[in-house]
């Protein structure tokens, strides 16, 4: 509920705190006291549209701040708001602020937080509900009509609808599903290029690693083709043969050969013939182990071929199915399980469809049945709301809940299959009208006030604020419409601008909007009233004076009403 609320430099008033209690808060004033200030203040909260024209004329900005004490009901609607705009949660205490200034710009805050309008708007109108001779309460909102009547029907209606909602559910991830296959299983151009892409796969029998192996090895084999050309070279030179038939071994015989002659001529040449002989032993042992050496050196020129061709064919596949062969074979696999879905997407789809339609039977009948408890329902809440208008000297009208099937095309929805408009007749014989277009001020006032009493047990919005909707009613009425008021104080907290009597004396707490002056310059208060005041206060409403008669008369009719 509202606990308080902080008014600054806004119209006539510099500063007030109104601090209103549970059950009825009761505002009076004089005409021109400013009383509708109140509730244009708490407007502003709600995020109506702030004007310039209100900011005090010694100021150049006005601010107003409510703030709220919560229940456990209301925050529990309210947190998941709250979460989803990055509002702070302060254990059940909301604070709403809004600053506006000359120059036109308005500053709206939650918990602290600065929010744009339209937030501020979804937080606020779970907080209050403002009515008066020219505000559209949320009664007058087609759209919440049948979550109205829902709340009235009560814990049937209730348990109904979640088994309905579940049901919608189960309905709506079906059709989903079915969807979902109808469209894979008319897809056969994506099945022909998954087979193909699984085919290339699997044909390739592709290794972990292996593009990886190959790279080294195609490396090693290229530097064997250039290892083997020196071989066949330094091959040429040591057993290769000049053109006259000698290898580099039979030149080394032959000087030997000559050699050896000399030095039989001459033993100085000896030496000589002694050192090529070592020499040419060491060569004819070095070329036999060099020989033996390159012949078991091999380069295979069919391995480089298989290697390159292998990755050809891996580099192929990466190129289409992924960056690495872990992706390909991941490509791959996935692609198995995708052609499975396809191929099972047939049977699947004659499975959904006889599983959506019975759930579809199920789901009509829990709406019909849905359809048909709140229709009786609305009975007993049309007798009753037409009921309490007649004690609101409204003895002529009736209130209907009018039902309309949704069409076709939008059967289901998170309510079943109705739209529920509240109804309401002045008189025998005229047609009913739905309730936006009712439009007399104290008809719409006291319509909205004979729905509130009957759904104030349902209705959990914490605190109803009323402005003025005693306006051109009768003493009688007026007394009606206290009765009424206190019934839902009982359940809600209530803030009534009003001028009358009846309404005042019934109050559980009763304020004074009075305004002053120092000559200068002029100042409206808002003052809470003790016993006496309150007293005196309703004597001035009953007869304009506060003198002995007014004031017993008061007294009088202030246990009354208070009883």
């Amino acid at each position: 509920m509202l606990t308080r609320l902080e008014i600054r430099s806004f119209a006539l008033i510099e500063h007030a705190v109104f601090c209103p209690k549970e059950g009825l808060n009761v505002i009076s004033g004089e005409t021109g006291a400013g009383k509708s200030l109140l509730i244009d203040a708490i407007g502003l909260i709600f995020g109506q549209k702030a004007s310039k024209n209100l900011i005090r004329n010694d100021s150049d900005s006005a601010y107003v701040e409510a703030v709220f004490d919560c229940d456990d009901t209301v925050m529990k609607r309210l947190i998941p708001l709250m979460e989803e705009y990055g509002i702070p949660v302060d254990e059940g205490n909301i604070i709403i602020s809004r600053t506006f200034r000359e120059e036109g710009k308005s500053i709206a805050r939650i918990n602290g937080t600065s929010v744009v309008l339209s937030r501020l708007k979804d937080i606020s109108r779970e907080l209050i509900d403002i009515h008066g001779q020219n505000d559209n309460s949320r009664i007058f909102d087609t759209s919440v009509h049948i979550e109205m009547l829902d709340r009235f029907g009560g814990t049937k209606i209730l348990s109904l609808k979640e088994d309905y909602r579940s049901k919608l559910k189960e309905y709506k991830d079906l059709t989903a599903s079915y969807k979902e296959l109808s469209e894979i299983a008319r897809d056969s151009s994506s099945a022909d290029y998954l087979k193909f892409a699984v085919e290339q796969i699997e044909g390739a029998s592709l290794r972990p690693g292996e593009d990886e192996e190959l790279t080294v090895r195609k490396k090693e084999l290229a530097e064997s083709f250039r290892n083997r050309s020196l071989i066949n070279d330094s091959e040429d030179l040591l057993s290769g043969q000049d053109p006259a038939g000698l290898t580099v071994s039979g030149k080394i015989s032959e000087a030997l050969r000559i050699i050896k002659k000399l030095s039989e001529k001459d033993e100085s040449f000896t030496e000589y013939y002694k050192r090529l002989e070592s020499l040419s032993f060491d060569l004819d042992s070095f070329t036999s182990d060099y020989l033996k050496k390159i012949g078991d050196y091999s380069y295979n020129e069919d391995e480089e071929r298989r290697v390159t061709d292998r990755l050809g064919k891996i580099y192929e596949l990466e190129s289409k199915y992924g960056k690495t062969i872990d992706d390909v074979i991941g490509f791959g696999e996935k692609a198995k399980a995708e052609l499975l879905k396809i191929s099972n997407a047939s049977v699947e789809i004659v499975r959904i469809k006889k599983q959506l339609a019975s759930v579809k039977t199920d789901l009509l009948q829990l709406a019909e049945d849905l359809s048909e408890l709140r229709k009786r329902q609305a009975e007993v809440l049309s007798s009753m709301i037409t009921e309490e208008l007649k004690e609101l000297e409204m003895p002529s009208s009736s209130f209907y809940v009018k039902f309309d099937t949704r069409p076709k095309d939008r059967y289901f929805n998170i309510n079943g299959i109705d739209d529920v408009t509240f109804m309401f007749s002045a008189n025998p014989g005229q047609p009913p009208m739905d309730l936006s277009s009712v439009a007399s001020g104290g008809e719409a006032s006291r319509i909205m006030l004979a729905i509130k009493k009957i759904l104030s047990s349902s209705d959990m919005m914490p605190t109803l604020i009323f402005d003025e909707i005693d306006t051109g009613v009768s003493g009688k009425a007026s007394l009606s419409i206290a009765r009424k008021l206190k019934a839902i104080a009982r359940e809600h907290q209530v803030l009534l601008v009003s001028h009358t009597a009846q309404l005042a004396a019934a109050s559980d707490s009763n304020f004074l909007i009075r305004k002053q002056t120092d000559g200068e310059r002029t100042f409206t208060e808002i003052i809470p009233l003790n016993d006496d005041e309150r007293i005196n206060e309703v004597a001035r409403l009953l007869s304009g004076k506060e003198d002995k008669e007014s004031t017993e008369l008061a007294s009088k009719m202030i246990g009354e009403l208070r009883t």
